[in-house]
């Protein structure tokens, strides 16, 4: 029997973005979340970067739990502390972007998935041994697809998700997921600068739209 997939791997099969972002603004946070959701996207991360992260996190955490089962977590975790405290704030995954077994048993003690960032086969295999089901090829850029497909040749059961170097190009897209990803952590291309602010929101929700077509046109 196959086993079953933990909440968050079974929505991003289902729409295999996962979209990543930071704002000091909790307007524009609202905004954020609301063009993802508006596209359907259950599992958005935010990431820890500044002073005012932990309140806007949990603002926001706050706010999501009158819209339905949504998965959200934070990124850029980088200690056993800010894990343990963003796990009281309610994430409901961790993203690092290296692999500290420290905070993989952080994690799992909690029933929190962890996704850390990876940069060898071995990182992989060690992240799933200390309980990651999803590992972060970070920087995707620097490793490119073909990576990814030659990881997955004797280790076919890791599933990866690239982030940086992840645009929103239809071929960019197609390149990855072709080469096996999982699924496609993507930050600044998904939310351009110019289209993040209040007035911009049905442009920003519309631009995802588009990205998620183009996503769609090449699984």
């Amino acid at each position: 029997m196959t086993p079953k997939l933990p909440k968050f791997l079974n929505k991003l099969k289902n729409k295999p973005l996962l979209p990543l972002f930071f704002n000091k603004d909790l307007v524009v946070c609202h905004n954020i979340v609301k063009a993802c959701l508006a596209n359907e996207l259950e599992v958005i991360e935010f990431v820890d970067r500044g002073a005012s992260s932990k309140k806007n996190f949990s603002i926001i955490k706050k706010n999501l739990e009158t819209n339905g089962d949504i998965q959200f977590g934070v990124g850029s975790i980088k200690t056993v502390e800010d894990a343990k405290e963003f796990i009281d704030l309610g994430a409901d995954f961790i993203v690092s972007p290296f692999m500290d077994k420290k905070i993989g048993k952080v994690c799992k003690k909690n029933h929190v998935p962890w996704i850390p960032g990876c940069g060898t086969l071995s990182e992989m295999i060690k992240s799933v041994k200390y309980g990651a089901k999803l590992v972060k090829l970070f920087p995707g850029s620097v490793y490119g697809p073909n990576f990814i497909s030659s990881v997955l040749a004797p280790c076919p059961s890791l599933k990866i998700m690239p982030t940086g170097g992840v645009t929103t190009e239809t071929d960019n897209m197609r390149r990855w997921m072709n080469a096996g990803a999982y699924c496609l952590g993507m930050g600044s291309k998904l939310f351009p600068e110019e289209l993040v602010a209040s007035e911009h929101s049905d442009k920003l929700k519309n631009h995802i739209s588009d990205v998620m077509k183009k996503l769609e046109s090449i699984r």
